[in-house]
Formats: C-alpha cells, sequence, structure tokens
C-alpha cells in the first residue's frame, strides 16, 4: 500500500562537476554535433557563452549517489525486482554549463497508488530533485515518477 507518509522524506545531496568529456559523451549518445558541446570556440561561434549542457546532463548526479540511479528506491525501500521509471520532467531556470558543479537535492514529493492496466496495484513515488551551482542559483528541477509493481510496497 502507498505510505503517503514518505512525502517530504530527503533522499540525500550529492554535488558532481559538469565536465566538458561528459558532456561530449552525451552528445555523441543523441548523434549531435560534437564540437557545440565541448569545444569552447565552436560553442561561442554557435551562439554561447561557454559550451552548454543538454537538459539530460543533470542525470549524471545520479552516477554520484552511492547506489547509483536505484539509489532512492533503494533508500525508500521499494522492492527494485518489481520497480518501473514511469516518467521524468525537468524545469530550468538558468543555462547549466560546462564548469559548473551543481548540487542535486532528492525528496520524495508524492506517492500514490494505482490499479493497472491488467490488474494488481501500483505504488507511484513521485521524486523531486532541485539542483543548484556553484553560486547557490537554482538552475533546474528534476521529477521522477517511479513505478513499484504489485502494490506490496515495503516502504518505510
Amino acid at each position: 500500500m502507498a505510505d503517503r507518509g514518505l512525502i517530504g522524506r530527503e533522499l540525500g545531496t550529492v554535488r558532481f562537476p559538469v565536465e566538458r568529456g561528459k558532456l561530449a559523451e552525451l552528445a555523441r549518445s543523441f548523434d549531435a554535433p560534437e564540437p557545440l558541446w565541448s569545444d569552447r570556440e565552436a560553442a561561442r561561434e554557435a551562439g554561447f557563452d561557454d559550451i552548454p549542457a543538454p537538459p539530460t546532463a543533470t542525470v549524471v548526479a545520479d552516477l554520484w549517489r552511492e547506489h547509483g540511479a536505484l539509489d532512492g528506491a533503494i533508500r525508500l525501500g521499494l522492492d527494485t525486482t518489481n520497480l518501473l521509471h514511469g516518467e521524468a520532467s525537468w524545469q530550468f531556470f538558468a543555462p547549466v554549463r560546462c564548469g559548473d558543479e551543481l548540487t542535486a537535492r532528492s525528496s520524495v514529493v508524492d506517492v500514490n497508488e494505482r490499479v493497472g492496466k491488467r490488474g494488481g496495484a501500483m505504488t507511484l513515488v513521485a521524486i523531486e530533485t532541485s539542483y543548484t551551482n556553484q553560486h547557490g542559483e537554482q538552475v533546474a528541477t528534476r521529477r521522477d515518477v517511479v513505478v513499484e509493481k504489485g502494490g506490496n510496497s515495503s516502504a518505510r
């Protein structure tokens, strides 16, 4: 059963650099023109002050957590063998650039239970991550919904 008492629970903070090499790797994975994402001169020629980071660069924060992308689910006691990633959305307040050092703080913002199309309960946990840069400015917010199939959440 969905435990709405989890709302507000902090899931940890991690600090990580936005590195040029990682941006180039992300660009290659998107089949995007690499010079824009790795070369300052190419970025300036394209009208950017510095090498820009693609929106999904904030996902790198998950790799800095103890249990990687499953860290939040493990901290909540969810059954990771029955876990799905339901959705992700971002809201940006300022550009993220190469050389920034971001701090990501995650917490549970909602918990619900639904019945699946094939029957069986599903627990939906919304996790919000706030990103601030090295100047203390909030640059982005990411909201993820993880779905635990089976409805027998062991979340505490």
